[in-house]
């Protein structure tokens, strides 16, 4: 059981990665406000932070009930379900570590969230890649729980035959919720990802120049657009 845990812990922390690799302030920021550009890639950066805080309340609320649900069926159940409640408290134990980590730089993310442009399609990129890897990992997680209630049916197999059921009905609920979880902030992480093409769609960039296009306020000036050159 710690080996699976331990390998379990090593896999779910690339769900931290997306959330400490965001990007630091900007040092411009407290100068005077910036350009209508800069705030709308800050206000998308904030975003962003506050899908994944959102997310990992979700994600904690769930690990703190395994391990208060499992803390105290553990001792009150015997066969494959006290494995089952074993197992869920060692899930419990490392979720609730991400989940606060993550919490934690996500907040500090959204105080300061960075306006610079290719740090934030970077880090959403980044974000929405590493949540369809940790789908691919839920899916490992799942099938290792299949294999562990196979192997609890081979009466020649090694070990306890509770002990493989307990296992592998965890890593199925385990496994199966957190499928549930990045395919959900994949989803909504993704949707937040569409307002990167209105922004993007701004810049103009020509030999020597890099500008950013403004619609002019005023029905006279409608369909014409004012370049602000960098």
């Amino acid at each position: 059981m710690r080996l699976l845990l331990l390998l379990t812990g090593l896999l779910n922390m690339s769900m931290l990665h997306p959330l400490l690799a965001q990007p630091r302030a900007d040092s411009s920021r407290g100068r005077p406000p910036a350009p209508t550009a800069a705030s709308s890639w800050s206000a998308f950066s904030a975003g962003r932070s506050r899908l994944d805080q959102r997310g990992l309340v979700v994600l904690g609320a769930w690990a703190a009930g395994n391990l208060l649900v499992s803390g105290i069926a553990t001792g009150q159940t015997e066969s494959s379900a006290h494995y089952f409640h074993q197992m869920n408290l060692g899930w419990g134990a490392v979720n609730l570590a991400l989940a606060g980590t993550g919490y934690l730089a996500a907040r500090r993310t959204a105080r300061q969230p960075s306006s610079d442009r290719a740090d934030n399609v970077r880090s959403q990129l980044r974000t929405e890649n590493l949540y369809l890897l940790n789908a691919g990992l839920d899916v490992a997680y799942l099938a290792t729980g299949l294999y562990l209630l196979e192997k609890s049916r081979n009466p020649t197999a090694p070990g306890s035959a509770d002990r493989w059921r307990g296992y592998g009905q965890s890593l199925l609920v385990q496994g199966g919720f957190l499928l549930l979880f990045d395919g959900f902030q994949y989803g909504r992480h993704h949707q937040h990802g569409r307002d990167l093409y209105p922004l993007l769609s701004r810049l103009s960039i020509a030999p020597g120049t890099v500008a950013v296009r403004l619609p002019l306020g005023g029905s006279a000036a409608r369909g014409h657009n004012s370049p602000t050159d960098f």
